[in-house]
């Protein structure tokens, strides 16, 4: 929150920079980093243009998570501008778009499965990144006090990695879910993650 505010960015901002971060220097150490930025599939909530009542409509997007730059705060201005379009489109359509629109963007994923060719054809994105709100207050089971709520997402054939963040009481949990096969030692992203933070908090 400190960078972001720092930064004029949104969390998400920042926990999708660190997400591109880790990516990129895992990918070094693999000898494996393309010259294109990785793409995630990431959900956000917006305002719809008819809201007539308080809340949002969700639905999920593409953003660039600009792995192909070194620095850290060039990344985070790169990433801020591919959701700022992102969500400029979203912010356009009306309550009865935006289904048909969400629909729209899951045929990629959905059709690939259906025909069971996953994993031989280019997939629309490379990685899921969610930031999911959780509890601001402290939770309890019978007295004893929640200490964290690690996400447990899911991969499927085809996509191979899903990195979740889930806020709670004042922290961030982070559940990294990994293919073993196609993404070894996926554990170093933890580290990446740590590593890409700490770049910014020294930029600030």
């Amino acid at each position: 929150k400190k960078v972001g505010k720092a930064l004029n960015a949104t969390v998400n901002d920042v926990v999708l920079t660190m997400s591109g971060g880790a990516l990129r220097r895992y990918l070094l150490d693999h000898d494996a980093l393309p010259e294109e930025p990785l793409t995630a599939m990431t959900p956000v909530s917006f305002r719809p243009a008819d809201a007539e009542i308080e809340g949002n409509s969700f639905s999920v997007v593409f953003a660039s998570l600009a792995t192909e730059i070194d620095n850290e705060l060039d990344r985070l201005r790169a990433v801020q501008h591919s959701m700022g379009e992102a969500k400029r489109l979203l912010g356009g359509m009306n309550t009865a778009e935006i289904p048909i629109f969400t629909s729209v963007v899951a045929l990629p994923v959905l059709v690939p499965h259906l025909l069971r060719v996953s994993g031989r054809t280019r997939p629309t994105f490379n990685v899921t990144v969610s930031n999911v709100p959780g509890p601001r207050e402290q939770l309890y089971w019978n007295g004893a006090p929640l200490l964290a709520n690690s996400p447990v997402s899911a991969v499927f054939h085809g996509f191979a990695l899903n990195i979740t963040f889930v806020s709670y009481h004042g922290s961030l949990d982070f559940g990294i879910i990994a293919c073993r096969q196609t993404v070894p030692r996926v554990q170093r992203l933890i580290d990446h993650l740590e590593e890409s933070l700490v770049e910014l908090e020294e930029m600030v």
